[in-house]
């Protein structure tokens, strides 16, 4: 007799399932084998082929007659983790974070600009340093400051009549800190605190200086019957 096959493939007369066994737990004399599927009974010998099922075959064997091995199918890929389709990348909706962003600029922008003179006061000198915070008020400051005053000097001015004509003679005065210049003269005629008509003569002078003083003398129409005061302004 030659060796065994490595490997004995048993068939279960009563349900079909296949086994692939190995002829060492079979050993030389046969032994009983019971299917895991069906719980079918036989007795296996070595070489031969599976019993023919009969009717003594097909019925269970009693409770004592306990088969030497129960024999179990072994699937391929059998305790290997189950494989599964990925799932479908999540969709980042970037149209609404952008939406979110523009919304949250506009309200920091709004609030930065609300309170620019509280936070400009809470940063360190040296950031506002880096940043031309002080410059920038120093210059604001001063250009506030440097501005040009340019006035009528109500004691040296008057209205003259001369050659029949009225004339307004009088003198210009700088009393900002910046030259400056003028463009017409304004005239409101009052009776008391009534007025009667405004006229707006040309009256360009400039730039004066600041404290410098610059004369001028306008020819004036018939002032309005019952005028008593006049009131002039330049700009």
């Amino acid at each position: 007799m030659g060796h065994p096959p490595l490997i004995m493939q048993l068939t279960c007369s009563n349900c079909g399932a296949r086994y692939a066994v190995d002829p060492l737990a079979i050993g030389p004399t046969g032994r009983t084998v019971q299917c895991v599927r069906c719980s079918h009974r036989w007795f296996q010998k070595p070489d031969a082929p599976p019993a023919a099922a009969t009717a003594s075959d097909s019925t269970p064997a009693p409770a004592t007659a306990v088969p030497d091995i129960v024999i179990r199918p072994s699937p391929p890929g059998a305790g290997l983790p189950a494989l599964t389709t990925p799932p479908a990348p999540k969709k980042r909706n970037w149209g609404a974070w952008i939406a979110y962003a523009i919304v949250l600029v506009v309200l920091l922008g709004g609030a930065g600009y609300a309170y620019r003179d509280q936070i400009k006061a809470r940063l360190p000198a040296s950031w506002r340093t880096m940043l031309h915070l002080d410059a920038a008020n120093a210059t604001q400051n001063a250009t506030q400051i440097a501005r040009a005053r340019v006035g009528i000097d109500m004691a040296t001015t008057k209205i003259d009549l001369i050659d029949g004509r009225y004339v307004v003679a009088g003198e210009l005065i700088n009393t900002g800190t910046a030259p400056g210049s003028t463009r017409r003269l304004k005239l409101v005629f009052r009776a008391g605190e009534q007025v009667l008509a405004e006229r707006a003569m040309p009256l360009v002078e400039g730039p004066i200086a600041p404290g410098a003083r610059r004369s001028f003398t306008l020819p004036l129409e018939e002032p309005p019957s019952g005028a008593t005061n006049i009131v002039p302004t330049v700009d």
